[in-house]
């Protein structure tokens, strides 16, 4: 069935069972309330289906890849399949978990809404594009990395060959796990002003912050303004948000 599969959606199926079941291994508990983002023809699904979970929604934007899903996962009350773009469905539910192979052209989108949810899931166990992943670990801040650190921590769990995917995608792809701060460094009404002052800061990224934020008069003995935005930390960066949104 690859041949079928759809390149605008950035459809990969992971066919290594060792690594489908070496993902679910992760998965914190039974009796979980789960959204599976994008689950293909259902491989993950019967793994995930292991833990027992209490709902699993699998949210999948190919129509033709319903039917194979209805199919196998008819007789089971506790899954919910949903033909819907993730970037369209509203994550309004109570949610323990999202697990996902996401595709690389919406994974920092949808990263983001999942951030933006009322109250974000206690985990996610993602799988991307390693060049991705490798964003979100870097220790110098980025435009992705500066808003999930604010609610997530993320641990490196594996990276996992191109080759076990099929068709084969061009690069290797990495597993990792993101587990909710017990306290979130940003308040809700300051989310929409904090995104739209590091988008701004991270397009002119190598400027120094004393450039981008002349306007603002800012303690220069409180913030060393000769560095540029990736070289600060994410408390500190959140720390001049707040200043300059007094």
């Amino acid at each position: 069935m690859y041949e079928f599969l759809k390149k605008k959606y950035g459809q990969n199926f992971l066919i290594d069972k060792n690594i489908i079941r070496k993902i679910c291994n992760l998965i914190s508990a039974k009796h979980l309330n789960i959204i599976e983002i994008g689950p293909g023809d259902g491989r993950l699904t019967d793994y995930i289906l292991k833990y027992q979970p209490q709902q699993l929604n699998l949210i999948e934007i190919d129509e033709d890849l319903i039917p194979i899903l209805n199919s196998k996962f008819f007789k089971n009350d506790k899954i919910k399949i949903i033909n819907e773009d993730i970037l369209n469905y509203p994550l309004i539910e109570k949610v323990d978990l999202i697990i996902s192979n996401l595709p690389y052209n919406i994974s920092s989108q949808i990263l983001a809404k999942i951030c933006l949810m009322r109250d974000p899931p206690a985990s996610l166990i993602l799988m991307f594009q390693k060049e991705f992943a490798e964003r979100l670990l870097n220790k110098n801040l980025n435009s992705l990395n500066s808003l999930v650190g604010c609610f997530y921590d993320i641990k490196n769990n594996f990276n996992i060959s191109k080759n076990c995917f099929r068709p084969i995608p061009k690069i290797d792809s990495t597993v990792l796990q993101f587990t909710r701060k017990k306290k979130f460094l940003l308040n809700n009404n300051e989310l929409n002003h904090f995104i739209e002052f590091k988008r701004n800061l991270f397009s002119h990224k190598r400027k120094t912050l004393k450039k981008l934020l002349k306007n603002y008069n800012l303690d220069p003995a409180k913030f060393d303004l000769g560095k540029r935005v990736e070289d600060i930390s994410l408390n500190q960066l959140i720390e001049i948000f707040r200043e300059v949104n007094l």
